[in-house]
């Protein structure tokens, strides 16, 4: 059995509940469930049971936005921090949303149903394997309509222990942090803990209080700062306001004192290097060697920051319970650990806080539509969705700040886009990279020094060279952009069924900063097809299948129109032909072009021959505009913005009565053509830019005339090989115009489709081509531009 929800959540720790609750908050009509592959909520915090385990921020900014933290511990214990989690639960009521034991394998995304199907295995009471002798596991399945993985980014069954020479000589206990066991007891024991992370650095000072010494073990030293278990701030505020006032406070307090160290760090490291060495030798005993333990050799911040609240470490360090050693490990021996320098340590316990092992996404498989999904060769968009992935989000934190600032920020711009596709009528949602973004240069998601994310850097999703396709590390610049900026940047909304980029030939590509997608066919010399008003490029799908026999075929969405995207400001007759010049270059086509254009089409064509009459060796305009006043009413009343905005509400009706305006045959007026017509319609830039247009060249009292005017007189004048046809029965553009046509360039050959509308290119298809065809054959090679240019040549 199957079971459908609208948003899945897959991982229940802090990222998982938080995204959960803002969700039920701010979309309380979508159902959803949260998938945890442990038997128990909390992720890291559940997870991790090594003595003094603790968050390394305060918890005014690794706390939820929407729920205060009241607990007098600024930095607080991992029990305290599974409590607020639990707690969080209970009071956002999220209990009948979870479903334990249930670890995510694969997610196979469908544009056909607009749904992710989600294969997940039962897990007991233990972790998943996928080792051949496993057991098979009992499979669930769930579909979905957003997938939102907050599983971070490390495995949790298993840490990373390098191989040490000698480890299975040692007599006691080697034991990794990631799996404590609870049996084990350190009284009065020596322990060398290996590594100088923020693992480490809690580690170090808790079991120094019972064993009998404790050394930290590290290769290389890390940056430490003591900070106040504490915040005055805060226990001032207690009780004096409200507590999510008295929270609010101190959460932008923190977040604009953590900004500021950061920057202090990455701009002026010396500064912050000193500050820190000062802090040491205050807080250490009298000849402590800080310039071997506590100088790294890289820059404040190309590692995280270990803080030790009230300088902890240190403390324990001067009651002379605990000690720094910074050395290589030779190899391990029965007592305890030989150093490369010749020294030894003697331990009893040792413990290898050496690090995670990456994991992104939980270790699931993605694909869509059928194709794998190599997350390690995707870009991620805003840092949060992945280029090509529809409807996907995945929750990677801060590296510089608590993770929750950004795991706030991801959970409110998922239910931003959920909202946005509810009001605009789509169903899906996909990031599409632009070629100077894929083909920049590319980093990785995580751009930290640390020794683990270095060992599999190459597992992560990459980032770009500018927003959105780059993380800034930044929470004002991330609020602004998540909460605030645009939801429609590089990234193409639709629909079950709807695929733009099925057509044989179709792709995207970027010119002058405008996705255009554009469709090429065949070999042979070139035809270009421009499509009319509120229309695509699929009017030509007819022609592409007869002409590529003998032609290269190229056609293209308008800027604004179809899945192109808009230009900037607003749309012109003249702005849409100035795309055409780059978007031949960058298709490959230099010498001149004969241009199809029906209805608007016919008149960029015509504006794109007068401002580049080198670039257009003849024209054929299909029932264009431009040859008289005369226009289908609902076009003059787009002219009125008051009108045009009732009249622009998607409406299937609409839409179908759109489409059959255009044919004589009716039959032609397919499912399919109004499913694609009402589909454009729900397009926001698509909309926008048919108003536009009809603004630019029409009133409500019909077509202006001053543009067909100063057209066609400078048309006239380039005597370029003109073909225009009609449909006998065109009720957008009259008939009557091919008379005006045929006055207003009296050199141009003309035809007349019996019995046909608005569209001869559809309607007539074989007729179409072979008249075409034969007139290419003809007048081409007559054409001033062609033989300017083969003289050229």
């Amino acid at each position: 059995m199957t079971e459908h929800v609208d948003v899945l959540i897959v991982g229940a720790g802090l990222s998982g509940i938080g995204a959960a609750s803002h969700l039920k908050r701010d979309c309380p009509t979508k159902s959803f469930a949260i998938l945890e592959s442990r038997s128990a909520v909390g992720g890291t915090w559940d997870l991790f049971r090594y003595p003094g385990i603790r968050s390394d921020s305060d918890m005014y900014t690794l706390g939820y936005s929407f729920r205060p933290w009241t607990d007098a511990k600024a930095v607080a214990d991992g029990d305290s921090i599974r409590d607020y989690i639990t707690n969080t639960i209970a009071d956002e009521g999220l209990e009948q949303q979870l479903r334990l034991n249930t670890r995510v394998i694969s997610a196979a995304w469908s544009t056909e149903t607009a749904l992710w199907t989600v294969t997940a295995v039962r897990t007991g009471g233990g972790e998943y394997t996928a080792a051949p002798d496993a057991r098979p596991a009992e499979t669930v399945t769930f579909t979905c309509s957003f997938l939102s993985v907050c599983s971070g980014y490390y495995r949790y069954d298993e840490g990373f222990s390098p191989a040490i020479a000698g480890s299975e000589s040692f007599e006691g206990e080697i034991v990794h942090p990631q799996h404590w066991p609870a049996e084990l007891d350190y009284t009065d024991k020596r322990v060398v803990v290996v590594g100088s992370g923020a693992t480490a650095v809690t580690l170090v000072p808790s079991m120094a209080k019972t064993a009998a010494h404790v050394t930290m073990l590290q290769r290389s030293p890390t940056y430490i700062a003591p900070v106040p278990s504490r915040d005055h701030i805060a226990d001032r505020l207690r009780g004096k306001l409200p507590a999510q006032l008295a929270y609010d406070i101190v959460r932008v307090k923190n977040i604009g004192y953590s900004m500021f160290t950061y920057q202090l760090s990455r701009r002026r490291p010396e500064t912050m290097k000193a500050i820190l060495r000062k802090s040491a030798v205050a807080k250490l005993p009298a000849g402590f060697d800080v310039d071997t333990h506590l100088a790294p050799a890289y820059e404040p911040w190309d590692q995280r920051l270990c803080a030790i609240p009230n300088g902890d470490l240190y403390r324990a360090i001067s009651a002379g319970n605990a000690d720094i050693v910074t050395d290589r490990i030779e190899r391990i021996t029965p007592t305890g650990i030989e150093l490369a320098s010749g020294a030894s340590l003697d331990a009893d316990v040792i413990v290898t806080a050496t690090g995670l092992n990456l994991l992104v996404t939980g270790g699931m498989t993605l694909s869509v539509d059928g194709t794998p999904v190599d997350v390690s060769q995707t870009l991620t968009y805003k840092g949060m969705m992945l280029a090509g992935v529809p409807n996907f989000s995945l929750t990677i934190g801060y590296t510089n700040a608590s993770w929750t600032l950004k795991a706030d920020l991801v959970a409110r711009y998922v239910c931003r886009l959920l909202k946005y596709l509810d009001r605009h009528h789509y169903q899906y949602v996909t990031p599409q990279a632009p070629t100077s973004v894929s083909a920049g240069e590319l980093v990785p998601l995580i751009d930290l020094q640390a020794g683990y994310i270095l060992r599999d850097v190459g597992e992560l999703p990459k980032q770009g060279e500018r927003s959105p396709w780059r993380l800034h590390q930044n929470y004002v610049r991330d609020f602004r952009l998540l909460r605030a900026g645009s939801i429609t940047d590089d990234v193409r909304f639709g629909r079950s069924g709807e695929h733009p980029l099925d057509l044989p030939g179709t792709a995207v590509i970027t010119v002058d900063g405008i996705h255009l997608r554009y469709r090429s066919t065949g070999t042979g010399s070139p035809i270009l097809m421009v499509h009319g008003i509120g229309q695509s490029l699929d009017d030509f799908t007819e022609q592409h299948d007869l002409l590529s026999t003998t032609h290269r075929v190229v056609s293209l969405d308008l800027p604004g129109f179809g899945y192109s995207t808009r230009l900037p400001g607003r749309a012109t007759l003249a702005r849409l032909a100035s795309i055409l010049p780059a978007f031949l270059d960058a298709v490959g086509i230099a010498e001149p072009v004969p241009v199809v254009g029906n209805s608007l089409g016919g008149a960029v064509a015509m504006t794109f021959a007068v401002a580049h009459p080198e670039r257009v060796s003849a024209l054929v305009l299909a029932d264009s505009a431009g040859f008289g006043p005369e226009v289908t009413v609902v076009l003059r009343l787009l002219a009125v913005k008051p009108l045009a905005r009732v009249l622009m509400r998607p409406n299937r009706a609409n839409s179908a009565r759109t489409v059959q305006a255009l044919f004589y045959d009716k039959t032609l007026a397919t499912d399919a053509r109004i499913d694609h017509s009402f589909a454009l319609s729900r397009r926001r830039s698509h909309a926008a830019t048919m108003l536009d247009i009809a603004h630019d060249l029409g009133t409500i009292r019909g077509v202006r005339p001053e543009w067909r005017r100063s057209l066609l007189g400078a048309l006239r004048r380039l005597e370029i090989p003109t073909l225009v046809v009609w449909g006998d029965h065109d009720h957008v553009l009259p008939f009557i115009h091919l008379a005006a046509a045929a006055e207003a360039l009296p050199k141009a050959e003309t035809h007349v489709f019996e019995k046909t509308g608005h569209m001869p290119q559809i309607e007539r298809p074989e007729q179409f081509a072979a008249l075409v065809d034969d007139f290419l054959a003809r007048r081409v090679g007559a054409s001033p531009a062609a033989a300017s240019a083969v003289q050229q040549a």
